[in-house]
């Protein structure tokens, strides 16, 4: 949902990743495409919690070409019933519905970036590439 180009910061979370959320009758033919592009199944502590999304994790490991590697998460939750708008040039779940997730299925709720998002929609702006969302907070 942020602005085109904004820096990504790692903060307030363990790890920069992706999610992906996927209609039911897709999910075999994703975990195939996954798998055949390297992704391994990795346990996380949000595995077995109860959840109407359906929670998985994928990551694989890339060597870049100055020799460093790294990781790529992807968060996978399988779910039907979701608003998307396009954001970017993605389509991506609905600002309002996406952060209801937070605290629920994933763990980033003090991430600049939702807690942004949250202020914005409690004030009746759309979130959606607003530079709030990529600016750091002020600390007092």
């Amino acid at each position: 949902m942020s602005e085109i180009g904004h820096t990504e910061y790692k903060h307030a979370h363990d790890h920069k990743d992706i999610d992906v959320f996927v209609r039911k009758e897709n999910v075999a033919e994703v975990v195939m495409i996954l798998q055949q592009e390297g992704f391994q199944k990795v346990w996380t502590r949000y595995d077995h919690l109860p959840s109407e999304e359906n929670f998985r994790r994928y990551e694989k490991t890339i060597e870049l070409e100055n020799g460093k590697f790294h990781r790529i998460t992807i968060d996978f939750f399988e779910r039907n019933d979701l608003e998307t708008v396009e954001a970017n040039r993605f389509t991506v779940v609905k600002p309002d519905v996406l952060l209801s997730f937070y605290r629920n299925i994933h763990s980033s709720d003090k991430c600049w970036a939702v807690m942004a998002a949250k202020d914005l929609l409690e004030r009746g702006i759309d979130p959606v590439g607003h530079p709030k969302l990529s600016e750091m907070p002020k600390i007092d």
